[in-house]
């Protein structure tokens, strides 16, 4: 019989009780794009259609590669997508079609 470790079950992003590099919080200014994913949330929030839980879980079940790749805005960014398209409130479709037309803004920014 294999014997497994708590550790074997934990996720990437549970480090508790880890020995882990010091970690010096601080704070600093955030990028506008960091600003608008954080009001989207707490808009999304405010008309009941994303718990904290929900994001969560969402963020946890991102996989080991994609959890360590994306930052943290990033990870909500993906999160809240995925519970918008579980939840039917958006398609895969209303989303690229956003995508491209910020891409295309973009563009004719320069």
């Amino acid at each position: 019989m294999v014997s497994k470790s708590l550790l074997d079950f934990r996720g990437v992003h549970d480090l508790g009780g880890v020995l882990c590099e010091p970690f010096a919080p601080d704070e600093h200014d955030y990028e506008p794009w960091e600003k608008r994913v954080h009001a989207v949330r707490e808009l999304l929030a405010t008309k009941g259609l994303l718990r904290v839980d929900e994001l969560r879980r969402a963020v946890e079940g991102l996989g080991d590669e994609k959890y360590q790749r994306l930052s943290y805005y990033e990870q909500w960014i993906w999160a809240m997508t995925q519970i918008m398209l579980e939840r039917g409130i958006m398609t895969d479709a209303e989303i690229g079609a956003r995508v491209e037309a910020v891409r295309a803004q973009l563009a004719s920014d320069g």
